[in-house]
C-alpha cells in the first residue's frame, strides 16, 4: 500500500483527504516560507498546502502558473504590486501566471492556506517533496546572502512593517 493509499480515500473518480491540516497524515517539508506539502492531484488539477509561520516575510515573486488560494485558518497579508490586503479565514484570491505575489505574517499565530492549480504537473508526491527539499536549500542560501524571510528582519520603515502596524492601530 502506497503512502497515498493510506492518507487518501479513493474510489472510481473520487479522492478524499479527511483532514488537510493533519500534520501526521499529510507529508510536508519545512522551508523558510513555511511547511509545504502535497494534498491531491486530479486529472488536470492539483492542490497543496502551506502553513506559514508567525513573523514570515516572503517578498513578491512570480509563479509560472495561475493559482487560487483559500485561507483555512489564521491571518496573513497578501502583497502584489506594492498593494497589501489582509487575508482572513474564508478569504479566497486568484493570481495569474507570472504575477508576483508576496506573503507576510505580522501575527503571533501561523496561517494555513490551500493552493489550487488549474494545471497538473507530472510529479508524484515523492518528487514534489524532493523538489521542496531542494527549495528549502535554495531559500536558506538566499537568506544567508541577505534576503529577509522574517518581518523582524525588516526595517521599521519597510512598507510591510508600516502596514502591519496599521492593522493594530
Amino acid at each position: 500500500m502506497s503512502a497515498d493509499e493510506t492518507r487518501i480515500i479513493s474510489w472510481t473518480g473520487i479522492r478524499i483527504v479527511e483532514d488537510i491540516t493533519d500534520k501526521i497524515s499529510n507529508p510536508g517539508i519545512d522551508t523558510l516560507e513555511g511547511r509545504i506539502g502535497p494534498l491531491l492531484k486530479g486529472d488536470g488539477s492539483q492542490a497543496h498546502f502551506i502553513e506559514m509561520p508567525p513573523d514570515l516575510y516572503c517578498q513578491e515573486h512570480p509563479h509560472p502558473t495561475e493559482s487560487i488560494i483559500f485561507t483555512v485558518r489564521g491571518q496573513w497579508v497578501l502583497c502584489s504590486g506594492g498593494q497589501r490586503h489582509l487575508m482572513r479565514p474564508g478569504s479566497l484570491f486568484w493570481f495569474g501566471a507570472d504575477i508576483p505575489t508576496g506573503y507576510e505574517i505580522p501575527f503571533a499565530k501561523p496561517a494555513f492556506i490551500l493552493i489550487f492549480k488549474a494545471s497538473r504537473d507530472q510529479q508524484d508526491d515523492a518528487a514534489f517533496l524532493e523538489y521542496l527539499r531542494g527549495l528549502r536549500g535554495r531559500l536558506e542560501n538566499a537568506h544567508r546572502e541577505g534576503m529577509p524571510f522574517k518581518m523582524s528582519e525588516l526595517s521599521e520603515t519597510h512598507p510591510a512593517r508600516v502596514f502591519a502596524r496599521s492593522l493594530t492601530e
